[in-house]
């Protein structure tokens, strides 16, 4: 009996021995995690840090400038095959040289010289002729946006048809005969590009925050299959987007709505050989 008892008080004292054990432990990993957080605050307090959170660094990238080259590889073809500023266009009736699935008209706007055709939601513009691109060629133009922010502005995409038929809006490269498409997403931040005839998909952060009231010169260069696209002379494609000797048709997709009275102004476009 007592041999019993001996053997129960040596386990109870096992276990209080355990438990102890196990209190200390858990307070020494409390005070690391408190010595580690109170670290983390006094480095903030002091400006060896600052503090943030994932959504905040997200953000901070998506506004960041984008890379300029250090040699702006884009080269204007030397013969020009069309050219369109809008100069001659009666102010509130669309241009004669440009057709549209919806409307359009020729203003002027505050403080930039020169007229623009601005853009109708959910509309596309073509040239209105049967021209027909060649193998290398180059197109330059700008955008103009006007809103309380960039976010009210939506999406818009330019690029290249198979055909010059006006019938639809084009908002990608997979329906309505589209090749290529490529599209500013003014509320999330990013520029996509695709193609039907590669099957290329990607998408970069844009800073189109910083775009509210501003300007984009879009360059874009085709030699053969390969396309480059540049806005504001960084580079957002380099690579194979068209199958060559096939026709294709330069078109411009407004944005799909906007909000707050928003607007986005299209001119001083420039088509040439290389």
């Amino acid at each position: 009996m007592k041999l019993k008892n001996l053997s129960i008080l040596a386990v109870l004292g096992l276990l209080a021995y355990s438990n102890h054990a196990e209190a200390q432990l858990l307070k020494k990993f409390q005070k690391t995690l408190e010595d580690k957080a109170s670290q983390k605050v006094d480095d903030v307090l002091n400006g060896k840090k600052k503090a943030t959170s994932p959504a905040a660094e997200s953000t901070a990238a998506k506004d960041a400038p984008p890379p300029v080259e250090e040699v702006y590889s884009f080269t204007p073809g030397s013969t020009i095959l069309f050219e369109s500023d809008f100069k001659r266009d009666s102010k509130g009736s669309m241009p004669k040289r440009w057709k549209t699935s919806s409307t359009g008209s020729v203003v002027s706007i505050p403080d930039m010289p020169g007229n623009w055709l601005a853009l109708a939601p959910r509309t596309t513009y073509k040239i209105d002729s049967l021209l027909k691109a060649p193998e290398n060629f180059t197109i330059e133009f700008d955008l103009v946006t006007r809103s309380d922010e960039a976010k009210d502005i939506g999406s818009m995409a330019f690029g290249f048809a198979r055909d010059n038929s006006i019938k639809n809006y084009i908002s990608d490269a997979y329906n309505d005969n589209g090749i290529t498409n490529t599209q500013f997403h003014f509320h999330n931040r990013d520029i996509n590009n695709s193609s039907s005839d590669t099957k290329v998909y990607n998408t970069l952060s844009y800073p189109f925050a910083n775009y509210a009231n501003g300007l984009l010169h879009v360059a874009i260069a085709v030699e053969g299959e390969t396309m480059r696209v540049y806005v504001n002379r960084s580079k957002v494609l380099d690579t194979r987007m068209l199958r060559k000797d096939l026709p294709k048709y330069f078109y411009l997709s407004a944005p799909f709505s906007y909000d707050n009275q928003a607007k986005v102004y299209f001119g001083n476009f420039v088509m040439s050989k290389s």
